[in-house]
């Protein structure tokens, strides 16, 4: 397992340099993909999906070594997902998207080892947010997720900067 978290660790400082137009390539192939979900962001900033998915990224591998707390991100994500309408069928489309966003950014790089290591953790990670999927009451307690909080600040927000420098080591713009 410690193989295939280096190698996702690793294709992510791939594509940290340019993360925003990595989360641009990903919802491009999405929609082109599967364009009835493009309705689903019809009411949401495009940039701010953006960014979402980057920080979601960014979050989720730098915690891949800290299963519990991950575990209780990506439950309380796919609870707060099903109450945005996000249905079960959606993650293998989302899964293909973010795998050809690797690829595009990657290439060369993109082996089949890595490609095997990201469809291995993109399954695990779908596991995990689909429990969250069943109870998101529990799982949401009321308070603030990490989107409701991009949602309400935003990323020039000082303090969500400085949550996501300090859970992530990310920085926007810094190539």
């Amino acid at each position: 397992m410690s193989d295939t978290l280096s190698l996702i660790e690793s294709s992510f400082e791939k594509i940290k340099p340019d993360a925003i137009a990595f989360s641009h390539c990903f919802y491009e192939h999405l929609f082109r993909n599967s364009p009835a979900l493009e309705a689903m962001f019809s009411e949401v900033s495009q940039e701010l999906q953006e960014k979402k998915l980057v920080a979601s990224l960014a979050l989720i591998v730098e915690n891949l070594h800290n299963p519990t707390a991950l575990a209780q991100a990506l439950q309380g994500l796919g609870a707060y997902h099903v109450t945005k309408g996000t249905e079960q069928s959606h993650y293998p489309l989302v899964g293909q998207a973010l795998l050809q966003a690797f690829e595009d950014f990657l290439q060369e790089d993109w082996t089949p080892e890595l490609a095997q290591a990201w469809v291995s953790a993109y399954e695990l990670i779908t596991d995990i947010m689909l429990e969250g999927t069943h109870d998101p009451e529990a799982h949401l307690k009321g308070e603030l997720t990490f989107y409701e909080w991009l949602d309400l600040y935003g990323d020039m927000s000082p303090t969500f900067r400085s949550l996501v420098q300090e859970t992530t080591h990310f920085k926007y713009g810094v190539h």
